[in-house]
């Protein structure tokens, strides 16, 4: 846990997270009722930040992603027990967190949720696109990848935020989740 010193804030998760899920937007999920409270990372449980009430419906999109991809490697897993090997990490302007999170936790994979976090990460990735388009607007796509590292990462770069849940289909997200390369489960 001294590894895990200067955990960036509002970046729930464990400290041996299996799965990373990297984004810059700073929080806008804030429920006016409940208090966000700022804990370290967790270990060997799930952290709670995985289940604040936001009003946006972010967190109970993330519970799901993480359960779509971690359904691929262990079948019926409890939610709590994918959150406890999961870190949602906001990089917000600080991309160094990026190789100090890869460094403590050791990640399989991590999922870059937006853009700007992708193009901030410096890695390179043999990419296999992947598409999702969106419900409301004939003909708009949103283009994602999967792909591993040369040292063998998998990393996605998710087609839409999870925060855009409107802006895609719940059916089309959850192909593009399960159809990342299939990885040893840690």
């Amino acid at each position: 846990m001294r590894r895990a010193e200067g955990w960036p804030p509002e970046s729930p998760g464990s400290a041996n997270a299996w799965l990373l899920l990297v984004t810059t937007k700073p929080p806008t999920w804030r429920d006016p009722l409940f208090v966000w409270r700022e804990l370290p990372p967790a270990l060997g449980e799930a952290h709670e930040g995985f289940f604040y009430p936001d009003p946006l419906g972010f967190w109970a999109e993330i519970r799901h992603w993480v359960e779509v991809l971690m359904e691929q490697y262990v079948r019926n897993w409890p939610i709590g027990d994918a959150l406890a090997i999961t870190t949602l990490m906001h990089l917000g302007d600080e991309t160094a967190r990026l190789p100090w999170a890869i460094q403590v936790m050791q990640p399989c994979l991590v999922l870059f949720l937006d853009d700007p976090s992708w193009h901030a990460s410096g890695l390179a990735v043999k990419q296999v696109a992947h598409y999702v388009p969106d419900p409301h607007r004939k003909g708009l796509t949103y283009e994602g990848f999967w792909g591993r590292t040369p040292d063998g990462l998998l990393v996605g770069k998710s087609p839409q935020h999870p925060a855009a849940h409107k802006l895609y289909r719940a059916a089309d997200m959850d192909a593009y989740l399960r159809a990342g390369p299939r990885v040893a489960a840690a």
